[in-house]
């Protein structure tokens, strides 16, 4: 069955008025009728298995037949500050972290990006993030996600290293001598949160290096080849996702 997350207080009785987008694309792009079933997820823990009771473009509603608990999220909670890069590249990231099990998304301004965010107060930097929001959504239904991943506003690199908390790692195409695997099952200890550093197009300037590593950042290498930013993201993300026991051991 298909799975949707809505707010949870549309789930708080027995019947259910679905919002009016998701009625839309239930009834023109589904094509889903009276009697169909659905999941709906609340986003804090909880899944509803309901039939649709009534379907058009303009609203649905539906009776929530069965209640259980969503599929687990993962234990260790990666936060992603991918730097910003062309958007479809980052929107990639986005898609791909989300499935990975990202828990958090930092957009990344760094000294060599060539992209800047809009400004987040105006129209354009507010479209972006609500179409990022829906981007994550729809990735956490399709891969079973328990919750949707958060988007947080773009953050200055500076910022970013000294705030950060858990395991920091930052993959740096000038490590040659410590991989990113080697590293991680080194680890006396598995920790609970980790946050991921990915470089722009450019990479990291040497200042911004010698900066993590003043705050904690473990500068790390993903192999010999140069890796395009978002392939980096997701690559990195996997693996630190797989080291840590949250990809089948």
């Amino acid at each position: 069955m298909r799975r949707f997350f809505v707010p949870p207080d549309l789930l708080a009785g027995r019947e259910v008025n679905l919002p009016p987008e998701l009625a839309r694309r239930l009834a023109t792009v589904l094509r889903l009728k009276r009697g169909d079933r659905l999941v709906l997820a609340d986003g804090a823990g909880r899944d509803y298995e309901v039939e649709l009771t009534a379907v058009s473009p303009r609203s649905a509603t539906a009776a929530v037949v069965a209640e259980r608990p969503s599929p687990p999220e993962p234990s260790l909670e990666l936060v992603l500050y991918q730097s910003l890069i062309r958007t479809q590249r980052f929107e990639l990231v986005l898609e791909k972290g989300t499935e990975l099990g990202v828990s958090r998304f930092v957009p990344l301004l760094s000294g060599r990006a060539r992209v800047r965010m809009p400004d987040a107060a105006g129209e354009g930097g507010s479209q972006r993030l609500q179409r990022w929001r829906r981007i994550v959504t729809e990735a956490a239904e399709q891969s079973g996600r328990g919750r949707v991943p958060a988007i947080e506003p773009p953050s200055l690199f500076e910022d970013a290293v000294r705030s950060a908390s858990g395991l920091l790692l930052l993959p740096w195409e000038g490590e040659r001598s410590q991989g990113l695997r080697s590293y991680l099952r080194s680890l006396g200890d598995r920790p609970l949160a980790a946050s991921l550093f990915i470089g722009p197009e450019g990479g990291f300037a040497e200042d911004e290096v010698r900066l993590a590593r003043e705050a904690g950042c473990v500068p790390i290498s993903l192999g010999p080849r140069i890796l395009r930013s978002e392939t980096a993201g997701i690559v990195a993300a996997a693996l630190v996702m797989h080291e840590l026991g949250e990809m089948g051991g």
